[in-house]
């Protein structure tokens, strides 16, 4: 409270005494006795006192202190290989000694969180996740306890499967780590197959390559011989010799791809009898061979980096090619499923009567560069009335389009895209996937778009900058999957001719034993509405065992999942129905033996010793937790600090303050009534 708030304080006493007493002792109207003044001028002091102290309204600033404790994140690697070490007890042992620990829980505020597939807080361990991804679980640490002091105890055996390099993930954490070490450091003489490259498609009577790399550990010379086989006939070999120098080597094959359909082939290298972990020696995989390419032509009349980022998109998956023209150059239309027009002005004139006139299905992308007066008098599906001024627009993802199965990439954190301003007026029936959101207001105009009318398709996409999005999906997600996959299936659904089933299907030919295996599943109602009410099942068969199940599907994000992830390796048929209609899909898959965690015999050592070496740390076991304490209780750095907090409190809000000069004016105007004052 400042020293001017206490004189006004003083001030306001004052007043209020000098007004009861002039009432009630020289007003010479007052004929009361002495003694009943006195009661009332104490109650009007109260009541004038307390409203003065309403009118000036001190604030009172009550101060605490607080000891706030360092947090201590224990994350565990909760994937199969720790059981394939079988250490599973271990780690359950060490982070129970971790939890029980008195002076840990004293000094820390401990959090335990698991990681495989998924990074999340601990529930229990199981140790049945079938792939590791260390770097991400790294990178949410870093999200979640930013300008924290965190130390992350990190128990792992250092194998990860998939995912950025967790060493350089580990070097941007603001977070001291401990490595605790699962799993055999001892080096064994091992031969293994360190990675196999394989196209997942491959066109009829074409060729396609294999890339093995062979690893080798030990110090013995040793010949061995390395095989490619579908089914059991070898379709290529070769003798390998590895010594203590020679450590590696690299294999290509290439193999004929004769028979359209899903092929399974095994990668093999002959074991060592001293081979301690022969899981790796092996290792299955599969090749869906086509009989047709998707051909999509690009037309461009300026360059711009939205084309090759277009090109590269679409053909990311090799069923797919993609030309680039200008609009002037003579081209074959029957040639193409789908035509790109980038940018149309008027010399497209000639291509938008060929394209009429043939009915192929359109993918228009405007932009700065746009003639929108050409637009407007060439189609009909919209007109857009422009200024000179441009705008930007982000894109809000419309979770409710179900012409066909689309994810959301992380729109909400995309870059925005530049169009000509203007209004919009849509003639024809949108479908849109992506909402306009200008200066942080979402509208209900389309920034892209499908429709179709009168067989032909099309898509719109209001806006140029898509090479902005690859790129942010690319820093995002370290590749360019999520964005090429979301483009492709775009393309897919407007390069079909096909008409629209009421049941669609989404799933790969095949998959490596410890992938999510997810079978998708739209129905739609005979208007085509998207029918959240109905029940589908799945009837599949193992085409070698016989073996018949029966799965139902389950409603999530706007469609109908089957997760067959614990299905036996093997070739799989399967039929989708609809209960209470004569609707019914049927397809087929292949699950092929591969789970990417049984290929390791150690623990990955050298890289979590070099996390340790980065951090000036040391690596750990699991049978020294003990150290592990002494090293973090010694380590001024993670001292509980003492913090405060001020709250300032007005006056006004003291309601007792209200009650009582309620109080002091009730009881004062009865006295007064009492006395025959009123």
């Amino acid at each position: 409270m400042t020293t001017q708030t206490i004189f006004w304080i003083l001030l306001a006493a004052i007043i209020a005494i000098g007004i009861a007493l002039f009432q009630y002792y020289f007003n010479p109207k007052s004929s009361t006795k002495k003694r009943a003044n006195t009661w009332l001028a104490i109650l009007r002091f109260i009541s004038l006192f307390c409203l003065f102290l309403l009118l000036i309204n001190p604030k009172f600033v009550q101060q605490n202190y607080y000891l706030e404790k360092p947090n201590l994140v224990v994350a565990i690697d909760n994937s199969s290989s720790i059981a394939n070490f079988g250490k599973t007890e271990a780690v359950k042992n060490f982070v129970a000694e971790l939890r029980n620990n008195s002076e840990l829980a004293e000094r820390f505020n401990l959090q335990f969180y698991s990681f495989g597939e998924n990074f999340e807080l601990l529930d229990s361990l199981s140790f049945s996740e079938n792939r590791t991804e260390i770097g991400g679980g790294l990178r949410k640490l870093q999200q979640v306890y930013d300008q924290k002091t965190a130390p992350v105890i990190l128990v792992t055996d250092g194998n990860q499967t998939f995912g950025a390099n967790y060493l350089y993930v580990a070097k941007q954490l603001d977070q001291p780590i401990y490595p605790v070490v699962v799993g055999d450091t001892t080096q064994y003489l091992d031969l293994k197959i360190g990675q196999l490259n394989v196209n997942r498609y491959v066109f009829l009577n074409n060729k396609f390559p294999v890339e093995v790399f062979v690893n080798y550990t030990g110090t013995e010379p040793v010949e061995t011989d390395f095989f490619l086989k579908q089914g059991n006939q070898t379709v290529f070999r070769k003798t390998l010799n590895f010594s203590e120098e020679n450590t590696s080597e690299t294999i290509n094959a290439v193999l004929p791809a004769n028979r359209v359909g899903v092929e399974t082939y095994t990668a093999v290298i002959e074991p060592i009898s001293t081979e301690k972990n022969k899981a790796n020696n092996q290792q299955n995989f599969a090749i869906e061979t086509i009989d047709e390419k998707t051909n999509v032509l690009i037309v461009a009349g300026i360059l711009h980096p939205d084309v090759g980022a277009l090109k590269k998109a679409i053909e990311s998956n090799q069923q797919r090619s993609a030309s680039i023209k200008k609009p002037g150059e003579i081209v074959e239309l029957e040639k193409y499923q789908l035509v790109v027009l980038y940018q149309p002005n008027r010399n497209f004139g000639p291509l938008y009567e060929k394209i009429a006139q043939q009915k192929i299905n359109t993918f228009t992308i405007t932009g700065t560069a746009t003639d929108y007066g050409f637009l407007n008098s060439t189609q009909s599906d919209f007109t857009k009335n422009t200024t000179r001024q441009t705008e930007s627009y982000l894109p809000v993802f419309n979770e409710n389009y179900t012409v066909f199965q689309l994810e959301n990439i992380g729109f909400a954190d995309f870059p925005p895209l530049k169009d000509k301003f203007g209004s919009m007026d849509f003639k024809n029936a949108f479908r849109p996937i992506l909402f306009q959101n200008i200066n942080g207001l979402t509208t209900e105009i389309p920034l892209l778009a499908t429709l179709e009318n009168e067989g032909q398709r099309k898509a719109y996409l209001f806006s140029e900058g898509l090479w902005k999005w690859r790129a942010k999906s690319f820093l995002d997600e370290r590749s360019f999957e999520s964005f090429d996959e979301f483009i492709g299936k775009l393309v897919q659904y407007l390069s079909s001719t096909k008409k629209r089933d009421r049941l669609e299907l989404t799933y790969d030919s095949f998959y490596n034993k410890g992938d999510q295996v997810i079978i998708e599943a739209n129905y739609f109602d005979k208007n085509f509405v998207f029918d959240s009410r109905a029940t589908l099942n799945l009837t599949a068969k193992n085409k070698t065992s016989d073996e018949t199940f029966r799965r139902p599907f389950l409603l999530k994000n706007n469609s109908f999942k089957v997760n067959l992830s614990d299905l036996k390796p093997g070739e799989y048929k399967f039929t989708v129905s609809v209960e209470n209609q004569n609707l019914s899909k049927s397809g087929e898959f292949t699950l092929v033996d591969f789970e990417v965690e049984k290929q390791f015999m150690n623990a990955n050592f050298e890289k979590l010793q070099q996390i340790a070496t980065n951090n000036e740390k040391q690596v750990y076991f699991l049978n020294n937790s003990t150290n592990l304490v002494k090293a973090l209780m010694n380590n001024d750095a993670f001292k509980p600090v003492q913090k405060s907090n001020k709250k300032s409190t007005p006056l006004i809000d003291w309601y007792y303050l209200l009650a009582i000069i309620v109080l002091a004016l009730s009881a004062e105007w009865f006295l007064r009534k009492y006395r025959g004052l009123i």
